[in-house]
């Protein structure tokens, strides 16, 4: 290869260089010049969009969790409450089924248990409801009820035990 050949080469390539480095400056402003706002914009709007909606799911979630847990808290404590009264009326339970199983009094003092227990059984006799029991003794249904059945279930096991 002569000098003049490789003389005329390298221009060749410096040419082609240089109009490679014109047409990516022209490319390079003309993807400068095509409106990426509006795209761009399209696509935050279109973000935007997608947060607030998950925003709001999200706070619709929040306020559900939050109904859920003041009811499942009202229960909690309304079943506190009864299991309390539970207690206290198996303790009442307790200890009237402990004073029958002593020797049983003829006249009880007005202010026992033993004492309510008869005026109880004395009304139930007569006929009157339960309802009319609480409202007359001041004592929650429950109790009245629970006390009937007592009595009930006693007297079933004295009579299949041939108890008088």
């Amino acid at each position: 290869m002569s000098v003049f050949d490789l003389k005329y080469l390298i221009v060749v390539l410096i040419s082609i260089d240089i109009i490679l480095l014109a047409v990516c400056v022209f490319l390079i402003l003309k993807i400068r010049l095509i409106p990426k706002t509006e795209v761009f914009e399209r696509g935050i709007k279109l973000f935007e969009s997608m947060l607030g909606d998950a925003d709001e799911v999200s706070e619709q979630f929040q306020e559900q969790i939050r109904i859920k847990y003041s009811l499942i808290k009202k229960l909690s404590e309304q079943l506190d409450s009864r299991i309390d009264r539970l207690n206290i009326l198996l303790n009442r339970v307790g200890i009237l089924l402990s004073d029958n199983e002593a020797a049983p009094l003829s006249n009880p003092p007005a202010g026992s248990i033993i004492h309510r227990q008869n005026e109880i059984l004395e009304l139930a006799e007569k006929g009157c409801s339960v309802e009319e029991i609480a409202d007359r003794l001041l004592i929650s249904k429950g109790e009245i009820k629970l006390i009937l059945d007592l009595n009930d279930k006693n007297n079933r096991t004295q009579d299949s035990r041939g108890v008088s």
